[in-house]
């Protein structure tokens, strides 16, 4: 019996820091990056997804002391000089702590037939701001600083689970990135929904929906 949902945070209930990362790709070349502006922005999620691949355990670390050795290797990369790495890492941190809600995340939180938690790859700080910002107040919170380890990683949905004393197979969950997100959840057991906002091809039989309030429908069916 689903008893609750689970949900990732950013790009599936608030903005995910695209439009931020195009501001940040136009001050790299500003400094002489040798790169277009849609290229240096798109440097950021494989860098940053290597190094959070990593940081787990004994190893692990937040966020925000990631950002500024991937702002590092992107100068690397592109050949950017003089910029201020740690200035360009709390223009992240800035965002995370008061990025825009969706429309669709804000009617289906209002309508939600079911308790709500989040479980997000991000740290405490920065998710404790935007939701007092927004007002929200899920059931349950439970982050990467928590877990001591990111997403797609099945120990921290395992750990998530635990603290909401939710089962697998109790939940439904759902986030925006189809590896962190759809897969993760899938290989911690649980229900898992793929939350499409960029209309990219879907694999068969995955289970994907266009905007958050699209979940609505299909819990109604569960």
């Amino acid at each position: 019996m689903i008893k609750a949902v689970v949900l990732d945070f950013y790009g599936t209930i608030v903005e995910e820091s695209y439009g931020l990362l195009d501001k940040i790709a136009d001050i790299f070349i500003g400094h002489g990056a040798g790169a277009e502006r849609a290229e240096v922005s798109a440097m950021w999620w494989p860098y940053f997804r290597e190094k959070c691949e990593r940081a787990h355990g004994k190893d692990f670390r937040l966020q925000k002391e990631i950002y500024p050795e991937v702002f590092r290797d992107m100068a690397a990369k592109t050949g950017a000089c003089g910029l201020d790495f740690s200035e360009l890492a709390q223009m992240v941190v800035r965002f995370a702590a008061r990025a825009p809600m969706f429309a669709d995340a804000a009617g289906f939180l209002s309508e939600c037939p079911l308790p709500y938690y989040i479980l997000s790859n991000i740290d405490n700080a920065e998710l404790a701001k935007v939701l007092s910002a927004h007002g929200l107040k899920p059931c349950g919170v439970f982050t990467s600083e928590d877990a001591r380890e990111y997403k797609p990683r099945k120990g921290i949905f395992e750990k998530g689970l635990k603290k909401f004393g939710l089962s697998a197979g109790e939940v439904v969950y759902a986030g925006d990135s189809y590896v962190n997100d759809y897969l993760g959840a899938q290989g911690a057991g649980i229900l898992s929904f793929w939350l499409n906002r960029k209309n990219e091809p879907v694999p068969a039989g995955v289970r994907a929906i266009p905007d958050l309030y699209a979940l609505l429908p299909e819990l109604a069916k569960l």
